[in-house]
């Protein structure tokens, strides 16, 4: 494993959709959804930075190296698994690969009942969890809850709805709606419930595929519903902040959940870009790239996040980097017409009117169709100046509208008439836009015609915009607490442990047992989990893996050439020395020793 204890403090891993071996290619949503929980599950632990859904279900069904993927993903480690259901019973298989390296360096199986599928969830990803740590560096990990129970038919018809959902088609989205209402009226004391039919209805009303209003307000009441029953639930924070923020214009309530669904899911792209835009109006800036550079790293092959890197960049006035991130988007999706006319946009505030002007000749609505947008064109000229051509160009984008579905597209009758000098008929077109909340305004600090207006007392009207309402703050003490908890250890007690560990490796050889692991190894010496993992990092300065297996290999040794154990092969000897996998035990071999085992026993 390359991650060193010294030089990293997280870990990348990517957990690839485990394969459906079930009878019924149906169970197939099973597979996907069990994924998916336990991508969310290890998303929970800032230490790990999970790949997201999006990224790694690009590579189902695809045969595809796994170094190739591991460095496609840019992480260290994969995960990959297997799901089989027979009746009540489901078997799991799981395997943590080094991607670099590509070898298993950890798997096992699950036999499981179903009566309690959260139960399985949350042993799998706590023993995942715990054998990253083991072959990294010391991290803290709690022990999951198994609090949480539902029906089992319920919780099928979950798993349905999140894989219609994740196909984002009109059909299935209206699918994924049906079946999360079935699944509540089954259950309705299930938090995660509630918090997928309000994220359903949030993107719903996002994509204007029902009507707005009713979308938001069916989304807020199942985000509500949520948040009480689990006020930590990071979709339902996240979705009654989408609901704050483009429909109740309450910036300050939307980004306060936001930070709530952050902190209890530190890895959640989705959240991540949401706090990255509302940063941006608030004017944290570097919070607002941070968190932008995080899901692009959280979801590589989502290109569409680097729009919103360079969206990010084009609002703070750092033009050039924005026309870098932009050209990134357009050079893998040269009709993305939101990144074509944002790199317009840039073209015009870098003052290259001319290269803005032909830019938006050719703007792609489809993958081989251009038209060209007179809105663009027309705030270009104005800028530079030229009002004659701006009036044109702003009566034709009146006369022919153009419904681009542009994420941030500025109403031409406004800009245009400020530069025009027609202050009076740009206050009326910013007053309609404010009553019907054009996304736009929402960035009226940065747009440059707007600067022009701060002396007309009329500017006021832009504090209509957004309201204030600290309607919520992180009030779940008990998870507070956990976070701010003591040390595990002081010094004089990890120096005091390292003894007794050092003790019981020479006087027990718990290494001799293939199955040690860190936990059981921990009991032995009546520590937790936790507690060893520090000892071994901070008082030894290796992590469980290595401590182990030098000892292993010291073992092998010391043994290998004795008379009473020729008739041993050389892997026979390994395995005795406590190896389970000739891979690991030639590796750690050559690591420790700077040879190999066959070129040790004939020296």
């Amino acid at each position: 494993m390359k991650i060193s204890p010294k030089t990293s403090n997280q870990i990348n891993i990517a957990v690839l959709p485990f394969v459906n071996m079930s009878a019924s290619v149906e169970n197939e949503y099973f597979s996907d959804g069990i994924t998916e929980e336990i991508i969310n599950t290890l998303a929970k632990l800032d230490v790990l930075k999970v790949t997201s859904r999006t990224s790694s279900f690009h590579f189902k069904g695809k045969n595809i190296p796994l170094p190739q993927i591991g460095k496609l993903l840019g992480v260290s480690i994969l995960l990959e698994g297997s799901v089989r259901l027979f009746g009540d019973i489901i078997r799991i298989t799981a395997q943590l690969i080094d991607a670099e390296e590509d070898f298993h360096f950890w798997s096992e199986a699950w036999d499981r009942k179903l009566n309690n599928i959260f139960e399985i969830q949350d042993e799998i990803s706590q023993i995942i969890a715990e054998k990253i740590r083991e072959h990294t560096f010391h991290f803290e990990i709690n022990d999951q809850s198994t609090s949480r129970r539902t029906d089992l038919s319920a919780y099928e018809l979950y798993l349905r709805s999140k894989c219609n959902f994740a196909k984002f088609q009109k059909d299935d989205l209206f699918k994924s709606v049906e079946e999360i209402e079935k699944a509540i009226t089954i259950d309705s004391k299930c938090p995660f419930y509630f918090a997928a039919k309000a994220i359903y209805y949030g993107y719903m009303g996002l994509m204007k595929i029902i009507p707005t209003e009713d979308a938001f307000k069916s989304s807020k009441e199942a985000a509500r519903m949520a948040l009480q029953l689990d006020p930590t639930d990071p979709e339902a924070n996240y979705a009654i902040g989408m609901v704050y923020f483009f429909f109740e214009r309450d910036l300050t309530t939307a980004e306060s959940y936001l930070d709530v669904a952050l902190k209890f899911r530190p890895n959640y792209a989705n959240a991540l870009i949401g706090g990255s835009v509302m940063d941006v109006i608030l004017g944290n800036n570097e919070r607002s790239l941070s968190r932008v550079k995080k899901a692009i790293e959280l979801d590589p092959l989502t290109h569409t996040h680097i729009y919103y890197h360079a969206s990010a960049l084009q609002r703070m006035g750092r033009y050039k980097e924005a026309l870098i991130e932009v050209n990134k988007l357009l050079y893998v999706i040269p009709y993305h017409t939101n990144s074509y006319c944002l790199k317009g946009t840039i073209l015009t505030r870098l003052e290259k009117y001319e290269e803005a002007v032909e830019h938006y000749k050719t703007v792609p609505i489809s993958t081989n169709e251009t038209v060209v947008y007179y809105a663009g064109i027309g705030i270009a000229y104005a800028s530079s100046g030229n009002l004659t051509l701006a009036k044109e160009y702003m009566a034709m984008a009146e006369k022919q509208t153009q419904k681009f579905h542009l994420t941030s597209e500025e109403n031409p009758k406004v800009i245009i008439n400020i530069y025009l000098g027609n202050k009076d008929l740009a206050f009326k077109e910013i007053e309609k836009d404010i009553s019907e909340g054009k996304y736009y305004l929402n960035f009226y600090r940065d747009i440059p015609a707007f600067k022009l207006l701060i002396s007309d007392p009329r500017y006021s009207i832009f504090d209509n915009i957004f309201k204030t309402n600290l309607e919520i703050q992180v009030s779940d003490s008990s998870e507070i607490n956990k976070l701010n908890r003591n040390p595990l250890l002081s010094g004089n007690q990890i120096k005091k442990y390292r003894e007794s560990l050092l003790d019981l490796m020479v006087n027990k050889k718990p290494y001799l047992n293939d199955n040690l692991s860190l936990r059981s190894l921990a009991d032995q010496l009546d520590l937790t989990p936790n507690q060893l993992s520090l000892v071994l990092n901070e008082g030894v300065g290796h992590n469980f893996n290595n401590f182990i297996n030098k000892y292993r290999v010291e073992e092998f040794k010391r043994v290998a050439k004795k008379p009473d154990h020729s008739h041993l092969t050389l892997i026979g000897m390994a395995f005795k020395c406590g190896f389970k996998s000739k891979t690991v035990f030639n590796t750690y071999f050559k690591l420790y020793t700077g040879t190999t085992p066959s070129e040790f026993l004939k020296g």
